[in-house]
């Protein structure tokens, strides 16, 4: 049988993204539906190429990888009272794919300390020049 690991297309696009406090529990117990970005996004980031999201845990480093379904705009608190019209975020929907390294690996956060968009390849051989 293969596993979900064999299947990772290494020549696509993720983006690594610092993930706030308030939101890592979803991204550790791997129950994550939704990532919202900041307020601003990085321009140099090319959104059509996206197509996996890991989440990036402040002390920790990455380990998960999580598919891009659809990247949209939308609300940082959508379908609560307080939400803010004029927050407008990006919003990715995402599901959970596996884990591409065993342990948590430090990976710099090129884009504001915050982003990173690389290929699973480069992130994947960058990994093991480390080790």
């Amino acid at each position: 049988m293969m596993s979900k690991r064999n299947i990772i297309k290494e020549d696509k696009n993720v983006l690594i993204s610092l993930v706030k406090k308030d939101n890592e529990k979803a991204f550790l117990d791997k129950s994550a539906k939704v990532y919202y970005t900041g307020k601003k996004f990085p321009t140099t980031v090319a959104l059509n190429k996206l197509f996996y999201f890991m989440p990036y845990i402040k002390g920790k480093g990455v380990k998960d990888l999580w598919l891009i379904k659809v990247a949209r705009l939308g609300f940082r608190k959508e379908g609560t009272p307080l939400e803010d019209k004029n927050d407008l975020r990006l919003v990715f929907e995402i599901e959970y794919v596996s884990p591409i390294f065993d342990d948590y690996q430090s990976v710099e956060l090129k884009i504001w300390r915050t982003f990173t968009d690389s290929t699973i390849y480069e992130l994947l051989k960058t990994n093991k020049k480390k080790n």
